[in-house]
């Protein structure tokens, strides 16, 4: 862009864009001196340089032996000394009267220099500097609180030089208006980036709750220059301090004690609540009004943080002198309270999560326990009736035998009734029954040998009864406690006789394994197999839902894969508190065994 072309009104000031412009806007290029900086504006070096190079031109050009832009805030009590050439004492900030703001509102106007009071501080800066004579010209009506000075010790300024300070005011306005965007692009990325960097801690969950609404209060404050960030939550009592970052402890109480009225007006309305200038009234009926305990007017701006429907607390700013807040800084606050929110919500979530896990937890343990006085109950009934069997039944049967044997014997080794032969042939083969039974309800190796040896007996008991071939395949890394085991033991069973009553099958193989986080069971032959699709007509059908339920309580699974004319696959899950300790479950397992979802569950 040529100077030509940044160029927008005349000599007398006027310029091309408004308040919100970025780029240098100049007078008619006719005012040399206005060209002239403007080529300097258009330059890539920053504010502060800018400035100085164009006092330094400006002094030299129109013969001024001092030079100065002042800022002067609206609402604020202070006049700065932005940028200065030849000034001897220029103090970082002076104290503003009502001559210095109309110094900004002025187009172009002469300036005594003088000591009294009425006269402003910029007046008497430039007469304690030894300046006699200078010409001031605000650059608020281009949108900026500043004014731009030149001053001499002695003689007069002409047209010429009250032109190009005209002129010149107007391209530092636009310096600084380009600055104010620069710097406000600046301040939503670092606002962006916080937002995102802590949002991902909210997601993430790596830090606690107090933890996340420190780093939020200290990024509030970061970003906003305020004096005291703070997140109240809803308490029992009222509202209770989570974190904190800005001004020492302190005065923090105090300051909190002050705002209170006005959080709860946030937490109950459920919208954001800005005092952007001293003495703003705030409408709470009893005087109050936004002026900090600090003693100086001052400003906040508080946000609430919404979890669901409800208003979980408020995110607190104050800052000590008065500050416009644009809407940015309220969205960008109101992203934090959502953050904080989000933390919130998660830790809710998470103390809801711990209970209930601590609550399946204790009830695992529950059913754990429950599941082995069962088992122990059952056991010892059937070692009962098994003992019973032994010392009465069998007993009295095998008397009866040797009775008839000894009966046989006296009647010597003629033909002997046939009645008497059979009668002696039924009780014998009884009390092998009556044998096998006290081996079915009480398999000595179970105890003694494990599951495996137990299985393994089992199996050749019934290839010697039925003629069914097997095969075990043991791959158990630990031996499982024995209510484990004995439920695993008497399924195997109950699956082994349904093969022996309803399958017309030669060959039965039995696997074993850890899986799951307890013992992974699965029996298959080669029988007829049935339809999945209709269980009630299922062989066996009753025994399949004992096997299934005793699996279940143990905290397993139970599913049976067949089709008629391939055969049968039983596989079950049992869990077990020692395999569970000895292999890692895969995700998604719950206590006990994982969620079988392979095959048709029968039911």
């Amino acid at each position: 862009m040529s100077p030509r072309d940044a160029a927008g009104g005349s000599a007398g000031g006027d310029v091309g864009t408004g308040a919100t412009g970025a780029g240098p806007v100049v007078p008619a290029a006719s005012d040399p001196v206005a060209a002239e900086v403007a080529v300097l504006a258009l330059g890539g070096e920053g504010r502060d340089g800018v400035q100085h190079r164009i006092l330094t031109v400006l002094a030299e050009r129109v013969g001024a032996s001092a030079v100065a832009l002042f800022g002067v805030g609206a609402s604020d009590p202070w006049v700065s000394v932005l940028a200065h050439v030849g000034v001897r004492h220029a103090p970082d900030a002076l104290i503003a009267t009502e001559a210095d703001r109309k110094l900004c509102t002025t187009e172009q106007a002469s300036l005594r220099p003088s000591a009294a009071p009425e006269a402003g501080a910029i007046a008497a800066l430039l007469h304690r500097d030894g300046q006699r004579i200078a010409i001031a010209a605000g650059l608020e009506r281009h949108g900026v609180d500043q004014v731009l000075v030149v001053a001499r010790a002695r003689g007069a300024f002409d047209a010429a030089a009250r032109a190009a300070v005209i002129g010149v005011a107007a391209v530092l306005a636009a310096v600084e208006r380009r600055q104010q965007v620069t710097d406000l692009a600046a301040r939503r990325l670092r606002q962006q980036a916080a937002v995102a960097a802590l949002g991902q801690g909210a997601l993430g969950g790596g830090e606690d709750l107090q933890g996340l609404a420190h780093a939020t209060c200290e990024a509030a404050a970061a970003n906003l220059d305020a004096d005291l960030v703070t997140v109240l939550e809803r308490g029992p009592d009222g509202l209770v301090a989570l974190a904190r970052a800005g001004s020492p402890a302190e005065p923090v109480a105090g300051e909190l004690l002050r705002w209170e009225q006005l959080c709860a007006r946030v937490m109950r309305d459920g919208e954001p609540l800005v005092a952007r200038y001293p003495g703003d009234d705030l409408g709470l009926g009893r005087g109050i009004r936004a002026t900090s305990e600090w003693g100086e007017p001052g400003s906040v701006l508080i946000v609430p943080i919404r979890t669901g429907l409800r208003v979980a607390g408020v995110l607190l700013a104050i800052w000590r002198q008065p500050v416009a807040h644009s809407d940015d800084d309220v969205n960008f606050v109101r992203s934090l309270a959502n953050v904080v929110a989000l933390a919130t919500e998660r830790s809710r979530v998470q103390a809801q999560l711990r209970l209930s896990v601590e609550e399946l937890r204790k009830s695992a343990e529950d059913r754990s326990q429950l599941l082995a006085h069962i088992v122990q109950a059952q056991e010892e009934e059937r070692q009962r009736i098994a003992d019973d069997i032994h010392d009465d039944s069998v007993q009295v049967m095998t008397a009866v035998a040797l009775r008839l044997a000894t009966l046989r014997r006296r009647l010597g080794g003629g033909a002997l009734d046939p009645l008497l032969v059979n009668l002696e042939h039924d009780v014998r083969q009884s009390i092998t029954r009556l044998r096998h039974l006290m081996f079915v309800l009480r398999p000595p190796a179970l105890e003694a040998h494990g599951i495996a040896a137990a299985l393994h007996a089992f199996l050749a008991q019934v290839a010697e009864d039925a003629g069914l071939a097997y095969a075990l395949d043991d791959r158990l890394p630990l031996e499982p406690e024995p209510e484990a085991r004995t439920v695993v033991y008497r399924i195997a069973q109950e699956a082994v006789a349904n093969i022996c009553k309803h399958a017309r099958a030669g060959r039965v193989e039995i696997a074993l394994s850890a899986g799951d986080g307890g013992i992974m069971v699965e029996i298959r032959d080669d029988g007829a197999g049935f339809d999945t699709s209709l269980p009630q007509q299922a062989p066996g059908h009753l025994g399949l839902l004992v096997m299934r339920e005793r699996a279940e309580q143990s905290g397993g699974w139970f599913t049976v894969e067949s089709e008629p004319g391939v055969g049968t696959n039983v596989r079950y899950c049992v869990g077990s508190r020692v395999l569970s300790a000895g292999t890692t479950p895969p995700p998604g397992a719950g206590d006990g065994c994982g969620a079988e979802t392979a095959g048709s569950v029968v039911s």
